[in-house]
C-alpha cells in the first residue's frame, strides 16, 4: 500500500486533540487507540501499556496511565508507505498529535 502523502516530521504535535480515535482494552493492562491520522489520513495505531519504560526505568507500578483523563501524546505508525520516508524508519507519516481519550474514560 502506498500513498502520495509525502513524508513530513512534525516537531509540535496539533493542539486540538483528536476525538474520532476508537478506544478498546485488551486486558492485562494493554490499551489501544486506532484512528485516522490527521496529516495523511492513513488508519493508525497507538498501544500503550500498564508499564510505561522511560530512560530510568518503569513508572511507579500500581499507577494507571489513563487515570487523569488528559489527551495522550500519539505518533502515526500507519503501514502505508510515503513518499520520501527514510529507510531506517518503518512506518508512518512522521505527523504527532493528541488524542483525547473517551468520556467515559479508560480502564486497564
Amino acid at each position: 500500500m502506498s500513498s502520495t502523502a509525502r513524508y513530513r516530521v512534525t516537531d509540535r504535535p496539533a493542539t486540538v486533540p483528536v476525538t474520532t480515535f476508537l478506544w478498546q482494552s485488551t486486558g492485562a493492562g494493554r490499551v489501544e487507540a486506532t484512528g485516522e491520522c490527521p496529516e495523511c489520513r492513513c488508519v493508525t495505531t497507538r498501544v500503550w501499556e500498564q508499564v510505561q519504560y522511560v530512560t530510568k526505568g518503569p513508572t511507579v507500578p500500581g499507577k494507571p496511565a489513563f487515570d487523569d483523563g488528559a489527551p495522550k501524546y500519539a505518533r502515526c505508525h500507519c503501514p502505508t508507505w510515503h513518499v520520501d520516508r527514510p529507510a531506517e524508519i518503518p512506518d508512518g507519516c512522521g505527523a504527532s498529535f493528541w488524542i483525547a481519550p473517551p468520556p467515559q474514560g479508560v480502564s486497564l
